[in-house]
């Protein structure tokens, strides 16, 4: 769940929404991807690779975002440079 917070507190800043909103679009985009059923520890590093650029810009496109492609590659670097909040976390 430590990922969720962090990417959500990266994108809350970005786009100048709360934490909470933000986290909130990350978690819809894990359901999109995953239905009601995949808890969210379970989920390793590619899945929330494959969130991000699919389903979280999705949402962002229909929210009519500017500059998509660029917060989208933003999240995924953070994502690579902080991988072992992941990795840690199935330990």
């Amino acid at each position: 769940m430590e990922i969720i917070k962090y990417l959500g507190d990266l994108l809350a800043e970005k786009l100048d929404i709360k934490p909470a909103a933000a986290r909130g679009l990350l978690k819809l985009g894990i359901m999109d991807r995953f239905g009601p059923f995949k808890v969210l520890n379970q989920l390793n590093f590619n899945d929330y690779k494959e969130v991000i650029q699919h389903e979280v810009k999705n949402r962002l496109e229909l929210l009519e975002i500017s500059n998509i492609e660029a917060i989208i590659e933003w999240l995924i670097n953070s994502l690579v440079e902080n991988q072992s909040i992941i990795t840690l976390g199935e330990v």
